[in-house]
């Protein structure tokens, strides 16, 4: 079996139908066990018009019943996310964490670093 560790920050989120600011909670890459059903893949978008950085692709985590205006979770989100994390088989690898977090080599916030096994 293999033991896949997945990344999750909060990033700025252009709400296109909103037209506001959101810091949602994003994931590194499309995970594996039950998390996958409730990660969508994304484009980013600019941020202003001063931001020349490039469109990629992305994973955030889904609202369930949300609509348009409120699809990903937010930061507001991270207690419940990580509850339902840790009772469908993942761990939270807290030392990892606190090493990433402290040597501050992102320009994202992280919240964690989570284990499949």
């Amino acid at each position: 079996m293999c033991d896949l560790s997945y990344v999750l920050s909060i990033e700025p989120y252009l709400n296109t139908y909103s037209k506001q600011y959101q810091n949602i909670i994003t994931i590194d890459k499309m995970p594996t066990g039950p998390l996958s059903q409730f990660v969508r893949r994304y484009n980013s978008s600019k941020l202003s018009q001063f931001d020349d950085l490039p469109n990629v692709c992305k994973y955030a985590f889904l609202r369930t019943g949300g609509n348009r205006e409120n699809s990903f979770l937010t930061a507001e989100d991270v207690p419940s996310l990580l509850g339902y994390i840790t009772a469908n088989g993942y761990t939270i690898d807290t030392s990892i964490t606190k090493i990433v977090q402290k040597a501050n080599i992102t320009n994202k916030k992280i919240v964690c670093i989570i284990r499949w096994v």
